[in-house]
């Protein structure tokens, strides 16, 4: 069977139609749900860019692939499924967003070392595939692509001339008036025929029309969006009714606030703090509006697999790799804030000839992600890894393990102590979270779902605070077993 994983950069699971938002525009990501499988409680383990990715390639998590924070770089002497299927015969493409190497170490990666045959690479800095495809074949639009590039030091020298985009990229921003970034959105300058979300879907399609016939292929089709800067198309930000957006998630509950106030002490926080409900919603919309781009090109690759009748023969996984508070408790996008919109993300799974419109409850993780792969391309599973497939769960049965996720961070922008650094146990129930710091957090879900009330100091609650910490314990002693820990010193930075 061909398998397709679709990933999204920094989606949670809040923001989807088939999830319950009602201002989402999600029409083929919510038909993908109704023919496939949808996991309700899907956590991302390490809600971080590269780490998370990281341990989805690898099924493995931070201590045994040794990317603890962005900035510290995935090997090649950790096995990835992609490396397995090529391994095996199957054809490996990827196309977009991979971020297993430093976006401040240069604009070309090569990411075929982790068992691509065939890659295209388009990261959040912009420079790359995509521009230079934009600059051969729009060059109307290459004033506008350029000024969405992120002014990174290396790009002083791009490309096989040196040339100095850095400059260009500066230039072209302030000729257009291009602005943004976490706290302000904008509507995106460059024509939607070469948007980079677009160009993603088009090189999917491309890459399987292009494919050995003859042979079953893996296609990696990954999306930067919704990630800010939050600038789509207009006509997207025109799809989203602002009268449906829900306002962020506030309380005045001492224990949540002051874990909050630590947390703004970083400074990238800390600039959202003042913001309004209002300028949350305008950022919503266009996060949303990002989505639903995305989404689009999600359906332009599911009307080929039908017209190239490959659609009865490949299987389909839809995943975050994490999530974007969107101004819940006055945070923004992901770190060590151990929320439900930092870490629960969407997860869905269509097989051929299996019923749809399933919905199943048992917690799962990114680090699923691998041997799911691995059983759907028939190939078996022949290293050690921490997650387990998804297929049993798929037909109605149920995993050998706790119905608890554990989701750890150790360093966000920077920060690598303190607050920034936690451990969270997810249970359908309750979640609890520790902070280095000593302070922490403890939700009871089925009576405060929004976790606007600490419990963790609350003696009434010390019973079910010991139990979320034994299986925080046990989780942390299963991650353990049978896989050699991992050191590594970081390479860059973000």
């Amino acid at each position: 069977m061909n398998v397709i994983t679709i990933e999204a950069d920094q989606l949670s699971a809040k923001w989807v139609g088939c999830y319950g938002c009602e201002a989402a525009h999600t029409p083929n990501l919510d038909a993908l749900a109704r023919r496939g499988v949808r996991f309700a409680n899907a956590f991302s383990n390490h809600p971080v860019c590269m780490p998370a990715r990281a341990s989805t390639i690898t099924g493995r998590s931070a201590q045994h692939h040794g990317v603890f924070y962005n900035g510290w770089e995935l090997g090649t002497d950790v096995p990835t499924f992609p490396g397995l299927l090529q391994h095996a015969g199957v054809q490996t493409f990827g196309v977009g967003k991979y971020h297993l190497e430093c976006h401040s170490r240069g604009a070309y990666n090569d990411v075929r070392k982790y068992g691509f045959d065939r890659a295209e690479t388009t990261e959040d800095i912009r420079a790359g595939d995509w521009l230079d495809w934009v600059e051969r074949e729009h060059p109307d639009c290459a004033e506008a692509a350029l000024a969405t590039v992120w002014p990174m030091p290396h790009l002083v020298s791009y490309g096989p001339d040196g040339r100095n985009l850095r400059q260009e990229a500066i230039a072209a921003r302030a000729k257009l008036a291009v602005g943004g970034g976490a706290s302000r959105p904008y509507v995106s300058p460059i024509p939607e025929r070469a948007c980079q979300t677009r160009w993603v879907g088009d090189r999917a399609i491309a890459m399987v029309r292009e494919r050995d016939l003859a042979r079953p292929f893996f296609l990696k089709m990954s999306f930067v969006d919704p990630h800010d800067p939050y600038d789509p198309p207009a006509r997207f930000v025109e799809l989203i009714d602002r009268e449906r957006i829900p306002a962020p998630i506030r309380t005045e509950d001492a224990g949540v606030l002051g874990v909050v106030h630590r947390l703004r002490a970083n400074r990238f926080v800390g600039n959202h703090a003042d913001l309004t409900d209002a300028q949350w919603i305008d950022l919503r919309q266009h996060y949303l509006a990002s989505l639903a781009f995305l989404d689009e090109q999600v359906g332009r690759l599911l009307a080929y697999l039908d017209e190239a009748g490959l659609a009865d023969d490949t299987a389909i996984l839809f995943f975050s790799d994490h999530g974007d508070m969107m101004g819940d408790h006055g945070l923004p996008t992901k770190g060590a804030w151990h929320f439900d919109a930092c870490c629960r993300v969407p997860m869905i799974l269509t097989v051929p000839g299996q019923l749809g419109g399933r919905v199943v409850g048992q917690i799962v993780t990114n680090l699923d992600v691998f041997p799911t792969v691995l059983a759907l391309a028939g190939v078996p599973c022949a290293v050690p890894i921490e997650g387990e497939s998804l297929l049993p769960l798929s037909v109605g049965e149920s995993l050998d393990r706790p119905d608890a996720a554990l989701v750890e961070s150790y360093g966000s922008y920077g920060d690598e102590y303190g607050p920034f650094r936690a451990r969270s146990v997810m249970t359908p129930e309750a979640r609890l979270t520790r902070f280095e710091d000593g302070h922490g957090l403890l939700f009871d879900l089925a009576e405060d779902p929004d976790e606007t009330v600490s419990l963790y100091d609350r003696p009434d609650q010390q019973g079910l605070k010991c139990r979320l910490q034994g299986t925080m314990l046990d989780l942390i002693t299963r991650q353990s077993v049978h896989l050699p820990r991992r050191h590594k010193h970081p390479i860059g930075g973000h």
